[in-house]
């Protein structure tokens, strides 16, 4: 949604500079993650690197990283303009901080001193090989750590909707999202799906998820405040 995924490398300021003004004047603290889009999505899929773990080249793995910390750059570079004062982190030095209460004063010691937590999806070594960690994932990590209130995905579409039509889901339990059978997609991640699942653990531990349009500036940030919005609640 951040950027293009039609086009490599494609990035949209006017988006993010949207989305980030509605933060901005939301007067909450926010914690903010974002994928690879146009970036690292197109790179990890051409070295074959996905979320399951495999062998991949280094240069496929230095490539993708490279990619994601560009998106990165541009992205907290932009959130400047608003005064949102971004404090980008690797997922990496989140998990390096063992614990659940380490990590959770790390990221609330940032959010009092005025900063903005940012975040991404990244590559990860493990015993198997390579993998990608989405920024789904990486919500749901930070959900378990910070217990928010709420959770709020800006998607490329209004929510979720019914089947193939175009139909928005208005709310969603997570019993509901288990029986729903939803297509993994085609970016290296797991599209909606992922998405879909992730909301379910979220919201099963009592955090209230959002599925709305990044496009509505409107309606995110009307869910951002926690208000009724147009698009797809999630909870228990």
């Amino acid at each position: 949604m951040i950027t293009d995924k039609s086009k490599p490398f494609s990035y949209r300021p006017d988006v993010v500079s949207a989305l980030s003004e509605e933060i901005a004047s939301s007067d909450q603290k926010v914690v903010v993650v974002h994928g690879g889009g146009s970036f690292g999505h197109v790179l990890a899929k051409q070295h074959g690197i996905t979320s399951d773990a495999a062998e991949a080249p280094a240069v496929g793995v230095a490539q993708t990283r490279g990619a994601m910390y560009d998106l990165d750059r541009m992205v907290c570079k932009t959130m400047m303009e608003y005064k949102l004062n971004p404090y980008p982190f690797s997922p990496f030095d989140a998990v390096s901080r063992a614990g659940k209460a380490p990590l959770a004063a790390w990221l609330r010691g940032l959010l009092k001193e005025g900063l903005t937590p940012v975040t991404f999806g990244d590559v990860m070594l493990t015993p198997s090989g390579f993998r990608v960690i989405s920024g789904d994932v990486i919500v749901q990590e930070l959900a378990k750590v910070l217990a928010p209130d709420r959770c709020v995905f800006a998607l490329d579409v209004d929510g979720v909707y019914e089947g193939t039509s175009r139909v928005i889901i208005p709310e969603l339990s997570p019993s509901k999202i288990r029986r729903m059978d939803v297509p993994g997609g085609d970016d290296a991640t797991g599209g909606m799906k992922l998405k879909l699942d992730a909301a379910a653990r979220i919201a099963a531990a009592g955090t209230r998820v959002c599925f709305v349009s990044g496009y509505r500036r409107n309606e995110f940030s009307k869910a951002l405040r926690g208000l009724d919005f147009y698009g797809t609640v999630v909870r228990s």
